[in-house]
């Protein structure tokens, strides 16, 4: 009924937690753990063998000797998801992990009883692993319980370890524009979204590891605004229907922004702000909210330049 899809690279310290929470589901129904070991240089790859020989009928893993993910992340995609038999498809990478038994049964229960849905996905709780802080991911800021297409692109709001869907993709002939951009995952959501409804559960039923080891850990946060900014580039050459252009355009305007105020927090004030003025509208109704956030970064910069 389900593939659980586990991909996970040097995960030593946080596999056999996340191996141990899809274990631990409790269904009425059959699934599969599919892992996807991407040539690990610890002992990621060991802990997991120990875990297939004791569960050989649920544990099914692929064990690369050359790292897939930075030259070849569409051979993953299109192995891993190609060889999933379930009905629905779930993923969970190794250094996140599941913390409700019944996860899998709430999400396929929901699904089989509303087949207009294509996926659902739940509350997370965010974990930073250097100082041992818990915060609710979704919970804590205003979310829609019934997401479409528009709402998904304008909110980014599913944690990837929450979500469950319909397995209907042709996972060999996906969009190019998919395998451009980083966020991988985030881009699914988009092809899910195309092709139904999602829903929100409340209950918080998985853990989001913020580590140094971490894939977006590691970039720094104008890596993360500029691939924001490619993301949804990408979409808009992608779609052609006007009222979701015009989303799209809204949610590159949050992300250009995001650049211009970075710059400014350094410092660089000129083209910091004549980036934002093309990018900030002064009917928003979120303008209040924008104008901390210049203040904020004008204060930062100036300690900047006075290197405070």
């Amino acid at each position: 009924m389900v593939s659980i899809s586990c991909l996970t690279y040097n995960h030593e310290p946080y596999i056999r937690e996340a191996i141990e929470s899809f274990l631990n589901q409790k269904t009425t129904f059959p699934f599969e753990i599919l892992i996807h070991d991407d040539a690990s240089t610890d002992k990621t790859a060991e802990i997991i063998r120990e875990y297939e020989l004791k569960n050989p009928h649920l544990i099914k893993p692929i064990y690369q000797t050359e790292n897939h993910y930075v030259k070849k992340y569409k051979t993953i995609v299109q192995v891993q998801r190609g060889r999933a038999k379930g009905k629905y498809y779930a993923m969970c990478e190794g250094d996140d992990y599941w913390t409700d038994p019944y996860k899998l049964q709430k999400q396929v229960d929901f699904l089989e009883a509303n087949p207009k849905f294509s996926f659902c996905f739940h509350d997370a709780c965010i974990l930073n692993q250097g100082t041992g802080e818990k915060q609710k991911r979704i919970g804590d800021r205003k979310i829609d319980e019934i997401v479409d297409l528009k709402s998904l692109i304008l909110q980014k709001n599913i944690v990837t370890a929450s979500l469950l869907f319909k397995n209907f993709l042709n996972w060999s002939d996906l969009p190019d524009w998919y395998f451009r951009v980083k966020a991988g995952d985030y881009a699914l959501m988009i092809l899910l979204a195309e092709k139904g409804l999602g829903k929100y559960i409340p209950d918080t039923m998985s853990v989001y590891r913020i580590h140094e080891g971490g894939v977006w850990s590691r970039e720094n946060q104008d890596y993360y605004i500029e691939q924001d900014i490619l993301f949804h580039n990408e979409l808009l050459n992608y779609f052609t229907d006007k009222n979701i252009k015009k989303v799209i355009n809204r949610r590159l305007n949050y992300a250009k922004s995001d650049a211009s105020l970075s710059k400014i927090r350094k410092g660089n004030f000129l083209t910091g702000f004549l980036q934002l003025a093309g990018n900030i509208n002064l009917f928003d109704k979120q303008f209040r909210i924008k104008l901390r956030k210049i203040l904020s970064a004008v204060k930062s910069g100036i300690k900047a330049r006075l290197k405070i």
